[in-house]
């Protein structure tokens, strides 16, 4: 299928494994150069490799845990000098702790919102910019099916998501005059 993205640019957080991955292979196969992260650089590298050999497009791997504001900065900075420009932004970094109320812990809920929130947020915060100089960018935001539905036992993943519709939504509404549109994608359970 010819999506008309040939020649594209994207980044993809979370790019190592899973969704990211099958995203950054599927934009690849459809034209665009990506530059992804994880946390661990030998997967991260291992998935780089694999990608750009099978779809022979510049896949740019870049070390970095989003629950940094240094290394989400330093992600954008390092992506946006290897590809040029930044069409695409994938939102995809990140898993919080399942569980009811009566167990989950302070750091629990942290950690909920500091990837899967925050993360999302750091990388926004870099990235818009530039879109806004180039006159056009488009930001896709895997937020995950709790955040429409409420799910008591997953109610930390829940919080975190339905904080990620709602900062879609503003940002469209802010940022629609830019030429950026914004999409959250609300995947359910995904066998990875």
């Amino acid at each position: 299928m010819d999506l008309q993205m040939n020649g594209k640019t994207a980044l993809v957080t979370g790019g190592s494994a899973g969704i990211g991955k099958a995203i950054a292979f599927a934009l690849a196969r459809e034209g665009v150069d990506v530059a992804i992260c994880a946390r661990r650089k030998e997967p991260l590298e291992a998935a780089a490799s694999q990608i750009a050999r099978e779809t022979n497009r510049k896949i740019v791997p870049i070390p970095a845990d989003l629950t940094k504001p240094a290394d989400a900065e330093a992600f954008v900075k390092e992506a946006h000098s290897a590809l040029g420009r930044i069409d695409i932004l994938v939102n995809n970094a990140g898993s919080a702790p399942g569980g009811v109320l009566d167990f989950l812990t302070e750091e629990d809920w942290a950690q909920s919102l500091q990837l899967k929130f925050m993360g999302y947020v750091r990388c926004l915060k870099h990235v818009l910019p530039i879109m806004q100089r180039q006159g056009r960018g488009r930001v896709v935001n895997l937020i995950g099916n709790d955040g429409v539905k409420p799910s008591y036992w997953e109610i930390a993943p829940g919080a975190a998501n339905a904080a990620g519709l709602n900062l879609t939504l503003a940002l469209a509404a802010q940022y629609g005059k830019d030429n950026i549109s914004f999409v959250a994608v609300n995947p359910g359970p995904v066998r990875t």
